[in-house]
């Protein structure tokens, strides 16, 4: 694995607070990858996804590319917006950026961030499209489809809910699934009692005190805190050992406030406990004693979901799109209620408090179901598979043939021609010798540079000497 081959991946975003779930899916997908490929990250801007990516050993760079958000919830005018975009000046760069890379392929994130898979495609260089969401149902779907399944060489869903937007012929030609997992290192296990005790001091629970959690990276209306706090009202009454935990960045603050509002009203403040972005939630699932996740969507997947089953926690959800997907790959379909149900979330979340024992023994069999469907190891075994597969296809002898650009994709008269080898060599050697010359710049400042000059008297005495010299020759 020494010369691995080269592999561009395309973030749509890098969030300077916060990282969502599609950005840490990403990110994860790159280390791993990196033991097959070398992978260079493409993010809009600085982020912490960026900085993550660097101290993980990833090479980053920036590039500012438009994303096409009616791809997700299409219209009827879609592909004449993307046309439109095309003829853009970003466009422009990124097709001469790529022209002079020349990936083995590309991985491009979200089914919004088209433009990477258009300008790759018309220079030949393979296309992985990986799709963590689901596309909006409507008249104009086959749009988003279509543009999709004409830019990419292959499809990675999150989840078989996410690959059922997809034909049957599609599903059957292109699309591989890759659910995600977490990593071991970050979830600290051996210390999840100590985590456990000095999360709960710091939100002042106390040992008899139950706590229901809420997380959300972003909290928005769909991401139903309206609900969690509805259902709270319910239980409390119930149970006056619950506590509330809602840990979120509001996106839309009226929304926030107004949840807010309402549990005021209902004279609940000394039981809910509301954080902001956390950087580690492995304290706050290790503090928690149920989770519930509300979403009013159809979820790709449902990372929280996911991640609190793997800490062990009860975990009440709706039953829509990916989160019924994995409560039923690890059994645990007594955690569903019908979507948008408040009352039956609430009637799941107090039979679960008034029964401290069997939740335990539900979250601690779940761990074990989930760790089997979705941890680390299971991932590493799908990755691997998909990477040994695109080393024969792309990145081995015959790669280069198969990276002709295909009659009829080029992306217009605009679009800069493929470098030869030779002048690839030539170009990066000279960026290499500029590196260099910039390196000793930066290290030998022009002060000191000046001090190492010899005086001007000093050179005039020199001077002086070597005509000398020259008279006493003749």
């Amino acid at each position: 694995m020494a010369d691995k081959a080269a592999v561009v991946l395309f973030s749509h975003v890098s969030n300077d607070n916060s990282i969502t779930g599609a950005e840490k899916l990403l990110l994860f997908f790159a280390r791993e990858l990196s033991s097959y490929f070398d992978c260079l990250l493409v993010a809009p801007q600085e982020g912490k996804l960026t900085r993550q990516a660097r101290r993980s050993g990833i090479s980053v760079e920036l590039l500012p590319i438009p994303l096409v958000y009616g791809m997700y919830t299409p219209y009827a005018g879609l592909e004449e917006d993307i046309k439109s975009f095309q003829e853009g000046r970003e466009f422009r760069e990124l097709h001469a950026w790529l022209a002079q890379r020349h990936p083995a392929f590309i991985v491009t994130s979200t089914c919004v961030h088209v433009l990477p898979a258009i300008a790759a495609k018309s220079l030949g260089i393979p296309v992985v499209w990986k799709i963590s969401e689901i596309i909006t149902e409507n008249d104009h779907t086959p749009l988003s489809i279509n543009v999709i399944d004409r830019f990419s060489d292959q499809i990675i869903c999150i989840s078989q809910t996410a690959a059922f937007s997809f034909t049957e012929e599609i599903q059957a030609s292109k699309i591989a699934l890759l659910p995600p997992t977490w990593d071991d290192q970050e979830m600290m296990t051996a210390a999840w009692s100590k985590l456990r005790g000095e999360r709960r001091r710091e939100l002042r629970i106390k040992p008899a005190h139950r706590l229901v959690g809420y997380i959300s990276s972003f909290i928005i209306p769909q991401k139903g805190l309206e609900h969690f706090i509805h259902m709270a009202i319910l239980v409390a009454k119930q149970h006056p050992e619950a506590r509330f935990l809602v840990i979120g960045e509001p996106r839309d603050k009226d929304y926030y406030n107004r949840c807010k509002h309402k549990m005021k009203l209902e004279g609940l403040s000394s039981r809910f406990r509301f954080a902001g972005y956390e950087k580690s939630l492995s304290e706050s699932y290790c503090a928690m004693d149920v989770l519930v996740v509300p979403s009013l969507v159809r979820e790709g997947f449902g990372m929280t979901a996911m991640e609190g089953l793997a800490f062990g926690k009860p975990v009440v959800a709706y039953d829509s799109g990916g989160l019924g997907e994995i409560m039923r790959a690890v059994d645990g379909t007594d955690g569903l209620v019908p979507p948008e149900n408040i009352e039956a979330l609430a009637q799941r979340v107090e039979a679960l408090l008034a029964q401290p024992v069997l939740a335990a023994t539900i979250g601690v069999r779940s761990r074990g179901r989930v760790i089997a469907a979705y941890g680390p190891a299971a991932y590493r075994e799908r990755l691997r598979g998909l990477a040994e597969a695109w080393r024969l296809r792309w990145a081995g002898a015959d790669a280069a043939a198969q990276a002709e650009p295909p009659a009829g994709e080029t992306a217009g008269a605009d679009a800069p021609p493929e470098q030869a080898p030779q002048r690839k060599r030539r170009a990066s050697k000279r960026r290499g010798r500029l590196r260099r010359r910039l390196a000793r710049r930066a290290a030998s400042p022009r002060r000191a540079r000046r001090a190492k000059r010899p005086s001007r008297a000093s050179r005039r005495r020199t001077s002086r000497k070597r005509r000398s010299a020259a008279a006493r020759r003749r």
